[in-house]
């Protein structure tokens, strides 16, 4: 999986590189196939770290943002949302392809 960091008022530290690509390398499986690419921006305003994802992957999007007082659990909490998106999409596709032809 290909990752880009961006980030708003907030240099994207090795840490936190690492935390979201430990992250989704739990979840690579759902990704099996074709090679998804990852957007990852990351913000602070107030306080608030806000942290949002969008990954392409076979011809859809996939988008999440959070947003909390640590930044590590936002980036946490936003992985479980693509994960989710993720899972629901694989599992039309599976149920896509083993539908019953028509007579």
């Amino acid at each position: 999986m290909k990752f880009e960091y961006t980030g708003r008022h907030i240099d994207v530290t090795p840490a936190l590189k690492a935390h979201v690509e430990d992250h989704f390398a739990r979840i690579d499986h759902l990704f099996k196939g074709k090679p998804a690419s990852a957007h990852v921006i990351i913000e602070v305003e107030r306080g608030r770290h806000r942290s949002e994802m969008i990954v392409k992957w076979r011809n859809e999007v996939l988008t999440a943002a959070t947003s909390n007082s640590d930044m590590y659990l936002s980036l946490s909490q936003t992985i479980d949302k693509i994960e989710k998106q993720a899972l629901k999409l694989k599992n039309k596709i599976i149920d896509k392809s083993h539908r019953a032809v028509k007579a």
